[in-house]
């Protein structure tokens, strides 16, 4: 049977959602509802004590046949993670790509049990340090059984020397390089922008500081891409706010624009903050600003009136100029590598048109 749009009716399945074969022949779209709605009422719960993932066992316990989750599958309810192992689709479609690598990290660790510490990038998911840039498709893992290194089904076994149990962190009642290695793991072996991002985020979340990861890193330097972790560590800093925050700096970094003073107050003659600009070049009177999705999209506090937080950006850049302050703002596409030097380009001449307007002009205000 099959409906006018051309769509097929889910009784067998529906049916077990809805209670009766009489009810499940409906609509799809109105009983797709039904059967997301208890799906979450059921599964999601118990995903969320397994760590956000079901495995395929505790579905058949529930009553789910395999023949079921292949249907649940095709109709768009389950999503199959690896072998075994099964999320439910509305609560995956909500997760980040961080989010989501880190439930794949624990339906791994759950299975590898405590021969594998999870490391690198996949422990830094754990603790919840913001990931840019970095492949997520494997997890990776350090083992602590003695044997070699390898990859196998999705996964990378490292081989590192875990020195002492100062190593190991217990998130959740799982294994992870604590914060400090996980940090210099992960960035020696993704990109300075990407090591950036994540060192930026650990420092921000108070999980490290810069002089730990600075004075730690001598136990890591017979690793490859040494080099490449310690600067990535020297450029990061916890003021920066957002992923484009840090992509920003990685930027004036790459491009010889000069270090600016972040997270900078406007401050008027009379003591009044006025602003808060993520970027400040204060010798030449001039801000930057990224204009992100915070601003601009699902985090808009103005969800309902798109066009207000605009307004007032507007008002507060005004505010910032009436201080005889320049302003340079970008997006996020401006920061993708094929443009990064024209916006470079554009910052450093705001920089320069600041200077020769406002700097002999400006009354010296005490920083906040």
């Amino acid at each position: 049977m099959r409906f006018a749009s051309g769509r097929t009716p889910l009784i067998h399945s529906l049916a077990r959602c809805t209670g009766s074969p009489q009810h499940a022949i409906c609509t799809l779209d109105a009983a797709l509802q039904r059967c997301i709605l208890k799906c979450m009422d059921e599964l999601a719960p118990i995903a969320e004590l397994n760590g956000g993932y079901l495995m395929r066992h505790q579905l058949n316990d529930l009553g789910y046949s395999d023949a079921l989750i292949r249907r649940a599958r095709r109709d768009g309810l389950l999503t199959r993670l690896r072998h075994g192992t099964y999320v439910v689709s509305a609560v995956w479609r909500m997760l980040s790509a961080t989010q989501r690598h880190a439930v794949l990290v624990r339906s791994v660790l759950d299975k590898l049990g405590s021969s594998v510490v999870a490391s690198h990038q996949s422990a830094a998911a754990l603790h919840g340090h913001d990931l840019y840039g970095v492949e997520l498709t494997n997890v990776h893992v350090t083992r602590t059984d003695g044997y070699r290194g390898r990859r196998e089904a999705g996964v990378v076994y490292h081989e590192g020397v875990i020195e002492s149990d100062e190593d190991i962190s217990e998130l959740g009642g799982r294994l992870v390089t604590e914060p400090v290695r996980a940090v210099f793991e992960a960035c020696s072996v993704i990109s300075t922008e990407a090591g950036i991002v994540l060192a930026g985020s650990a420092m921000r979340a108070g999980h490290v500081t810069k002089v730990q990861l600075e004075d730690d890193s001598h136990r890591f330097d017979h690793w490859p891409g040494t080099r490449r972790a310690r600067l990535a560590i020297r450029l990061a800093d916890g003021r920066l706010e957002t992923v484009g925050e840090a992509r920003s700096l990685y930027m004036m970094w790459r491009h010889g624009i000069p270090h600016p003073e972040l997270q900078w107050r406007v401050v008027t003659s009379a003591g009044i903050i006025v602003a808060r600009t993520d970027f400040a070049w204060i010798e030449a009177r001039h801000t930057g600003e990224f204009d992100g999705l915070v601003k601009y999209g699902r985090l808009n506090p103005y969800a309902t009136d798109p066009g207000r937080i605009i307004a007032d950006e507007k008002i507060r850049e005004d505010l910032v100029r009436d201080e005889l302050l320049g302003m340079s703002r970008w997006v996020w596409s401006e920061l993708e590598p094929a443009v990064q030097a024209k916006t470079a380009i554009r910052i450093k001449r705001g920089i320069e048109v600041s200077r020769r307007l406002y700097r002999h002009n400006a009354t010296t205000i005490p920083l906040s």
